[in-house]
This record gives structure tokens, C-alpha cells and sequence, in this order.
């Protein structure tokens, strides 16, 4: 007796014994903010639109202005073969590639056409691609394709940071069950605790039968197996939320025993119509606008392929001048002083490049039919899990009433029991039918919230905004 009056004196004095006392409550929306600003998987997730500027900004260096130097001297059995310096500035664009330069070639042996004044010759001049290479090349593919990366990037962000933010979510109202059911326990514990003493004098005295006490002893010790075992749960689900919660300097943090979570909003309506859910997922959901994204990067793949089947004629033409002592006489003469040359190639079969647009059209096309069936799966996801929250609407109404209808026999039936008409086995069975229905019902605002949860995941929308 003794054991269970100090079992009694733990439960009551435990800080769930009173949820309603708790004022310190920390909400979903709170513990959202704190994971958002500290949690480091969510840091890490937050620098993928970072490298994809970096990766934007290499793309970008394709078309940065480039200098060029190089100069070059040999002397060989007391002969100046040649001294050369060679100095170009190009500078990239779209439509070729512009330069600028200067030369000072002399020597003995020296190729006549490399031959030059003392003071050097100056050229300006354009490279021109007339087919392979005019509408498109491959750097000018790839900073296409680097600002796409841009969107995939956020959408990779957004897509890792929903699915931590679900795990939580899942994890914060397992929370909330874990702790109201610990607290029907507790109060089962009460009620069993009371009967039990009750019995057990009413026994003495003669009222009772003997196996009643033993009856009402049983039902003591299944419920504190029970609180056991929901006490273990309750340990184990606030390690997990702690796990999640980190401070400043990515020092973690840790959940006060005074902490509890909310309470779950069940009565409210879903913000919108299940249409309006479908089609804002198929415009923003991060897992399609990523395939979206590859699909267009894997175009501009089809169209650098497809530009690699014209032929390659290249045209280059440069103005010449000797560089004069006074900078005032230095003129580019386009008349008599230039250089110009043509470049043309052309694969007679073509296998290859033929071969690298045939891999891209089906790249592409695969890209297509996964993102078609995507969303389907996305679609069906939304409707499934709106279907659940809808139907556990209904269900958490009949379970709430039955809550009710099952107060109602117990209040009646221990009436009976004080009266001498009814008995002590209907007594714990009817009470033992109100805790489980009791913590049934929290268990079906758990799902909801975890439903809710999961259609907001689906939809694809920022849960932490």
C-alpha cells in the first residue's frame, strides 16, 4: 500500500499532471522560427542559391576581357636569330570576339612576314563565327544554363528545408499526443488510486467481497505499466524535439520541463479549395519547378547540339599600322594596311554531332515524361492528404461526442456503485473505455495537425513563411 501512496505522490507531483497550469507553451510557429534561424542542415540548405551565383558568376567569366603577353629570344653561335614580343587584349561578346594588340619582332633570321620596325606594329581587329558557333556556343550555353540553375537552386532549398520542417512538424504533434496522454494516464492513476483505498475499506468493513480489492488492485497496476511505459515516450519524443532546437554559435539548446506544446486548431478550414491547392502546386511545387529546370537546361543542350551540325566558317580581319614615334601620326589605315582570313570545316557524315543531338532530344524527353508523371504523383499526394484532414474532421466531432456519451456512463454507473446497485467490474470497465476513448481523440488531433502538415508539404509551399 505503502509503494502505491509513494507511486501516487510521484504522479501527482509530476509537471504533467496539470497541463492546464503550464504557461509556458512553445508553439509550432515558434519552433519553426528558432530551427529557421539557427538549425545547421536548414544554414546549409540556405547557401544553395549562393553557389548557384558563384556558379552564375563563372559562367559569367566566359565573356571577361582577356590580356595577353608573351615574348620570346634566341641567339645561337653569336647570331640574333630572333626577338619577339607579342602583347593582345580580347575582349568576348556576342557576336565574336574584338581585340587589340601590338607587336615588335626583329632578328637575323627572322621569317620575313613576322618582320617589323623598331617601334612594333599595332593591330584591331574581330573574329566573326559565320556558322557553327553564331547563334549559340557553348559559353554562351552554359550561362544560359547557369541562370536557370538559379531557380533549381531555390527550388532545392525549399524542397529541404519543407521536408525538415514536415519531420518536425510530425515530430511536434507526436509531442503533444505523448504528453495529453500521459496525462489521462496520470489521472487514471488517480481515479484507480482512490478506488482501490475505497474498496479496500469497504472490504474491511463488510460491504465488499474480498476479490473486489484484488479487481480494483489490477486495474491499478495495468494503469501505472501503462504510465510507464507513456512516461518513457514522453522522455524520448522531447530528446527528439531538442534535437532540433539550436542557439547562437551552434550551441544546442534544451527543452525545459515546463515547456509545453499548443493545442491543435483542428475546427479551422483548409485555406483553400483543393483545385486552387492543385494547380498552385503545379506552378510552384520546388520539385517541379526543379525538373522544369532541367528540362530547359537539357533544351539548351538540344540547341548547342543542334548548332554543332552547321559547318565552321570563321572570319577574322584586323587592321594593321606601324606604331609611330608620335601618337598623333598612328593611324589604322582599313585601305592598305590589313589582314584578314576565313576558316571553313565540315564533317562529311556528321556521326558525332549527330549523334550528341539525338542523346539530348532524349534526355529531354525523359526530363518531360518524369516531370508529366511528378505531378501526378504531386496530385494525387495533395488530394490524398486532403481527403485525410477532411475525414478526420468528422471523426475527431463523433469521437469528441462519444468522449461525452462515455463521461456521462461513468458518472452514472459509479452513482449506482455508491448506491449498492452497481459493480465495481462495469465501474473500471466503463472508465478504462473513457480514458482510451479519450486518448483516442487526441490521437486523431494529432493526425489532423499531421495532416495538415503533409497537404501543406505536398502543395510545395514555404511551411515556414
Amino acid at each position: 500500500m505503502k509503494k502505491y501512496l509513494l507511486l501516487l505522490f510521484i504522479v501527482l507531483s509530476s509537471p504533467y499532471f496539470n497541463l492546464s497550469a503550464q504557461t509556458n507553451v512553445l508553439t509550432l510557429k515558434e519552433l519553426y522560427e528558432q530551427i529557421m534561424a539557427y538549425h545547421p542542415l536548414i544554414k546549409q540548405a540556405s547557401t544553395l542559391p549562393d553557389f548557384a551565383k558563384e556558379e552564375l558568376r563563372m559562367a559569367k567569366g566566359g565573356f571577361d576581357p582577356k590580356l595577353a603577353t608573351s615574348y620570346s629570344r634566341k641567339e645561337f653561335d653569336k647570331k640574333n636569330y630572333y626577338d619577339h614580343l607579342d602583347g593582345k587584349l580580347k575582349i568576348p561578346n556576342w557576336i565574336g570576339d574584338f581585340f587589340v594588340g601590338a607587336e615588335r619582332s626583329s632578328g637575323d633570321l627572322l621569317n620575313p612576314e613576322n618582320t617589323t620596325d623598331n617601334n612594333g606594329l599595332a593591330t584591331m581587329g574581330i573574329q566573326i563565327a559565320l556558322g557553327k558557333d553564331l547563334w549559340i556556343d557553348q559559353r554562351r550555353a552554359t550561362l544560359k544554363q547557369a541562370k536557370i540553375f538559379q531557380s533549381i537552386a531555390l527550388a532545392d532549398k525549399i524542397k529541404i528545408i519543407n521536408k525538415i520542417l514536415l519531420s518536425v512538424a510530425k515530430d511536434y504533434w507526436e509531442w503533444y499526443f505523448t504528453e495529453r496522454e500521459l496525462f489521462y494516464l496520470i489521472k487514471g492513476i488517480e481515479l484507480a488510486e482512490n478506488r482501490f483505498r475505497g474498496v479496500k475499506i469497504r472490504v474491511q468493513s463488510g460491504e465488499l467481497a474480498a476479490i473486489d480489492s484484488v479487481q480494483a488492485k489490477i486495474v491499478l497496476q495495468e494503469r501505472i505499466i501503462q504510465f510507464n511505459q507513456a512516461s518513457l515516450e514522453v522522455k524520448n519524443i522531447r530528446l527528439t524535439i531538442m534535437n532540433y532546437i539550436w542557439g547562437d554559435n551552434d550551441i544546442p539548446m534544451v527543452l525545459a520541463e515546463q515547456v509545453m506544446p499548443e493545442n491543435p486548431n483542428w475546427q479551422s478550414n483548409p485555406t483553400n479549395e483543393i483545385e486552387t491547392l492543385v494547380v498552385y502546386a503545379k506552378e510552384n511545387h520546388p520539385e517541379i519547378l526543379k525538373i522544369k529546370g532541367k528540362v530547359n537546361q537539357l533544351d539548351v543542350d538540344r540547341q548547342l547540339a543542334q548548332n554543332n551540325l552547321l559547318p565552321t566558317a570563321n572570319l577574322e580581319y584586323a587592321l594593321l599600322q606601324n606604331i609611330q614615334p608620335t601618337t598623333s601620326s598612328t593611324r589604322l589605315n582599313a585601305q592598305n594596311n590589313y589582314k584578314v582570313g576565313f576558316q571553313f570545316e565540315f564533317p562529311l557524315f556528321l556521326r558525332k554531332e549527330r549523334g550528341k543531338l539525338g542523346q539530348a532530344k532524349i534526355k529531354k524527353f525523359q526530363n518531360e515524361l518524369e516531370l508529366k508523371q511528378t505531378e501526378r504523383d504531386i496530385e494525387t499526394e495533395i488530394r490524398k492528404a486532403y481527403n485525410e484532414l477532411l475525414n478526420l474532421r468528422l471523426q475527431i466531432v463523433e469521437q469528441t461526442s462519444m468522449v461525452a456519451n462515455y463521461q456521462i456512463l461513468v458518472d452514472g454507473e459509479y452513482k449506482r456503485f455508491l448506491s449498492g446497485e452497481g459493480s465495481l467490474f462495469l465501474i473500471n470497465t466503463q472508465e478504462t473505455k473513457l480514458i482510451e476513448s479519450q486518448i483516442k481523440l487526441e490521437s486523431q488531433k494529432m493526425k489532423f495537425e499531421k495532416a495538415r502538415a503533409t497537404l501543406s508539404w505536398a502543395v510545395g509551399k514555404s511551411m515556414w513563411e
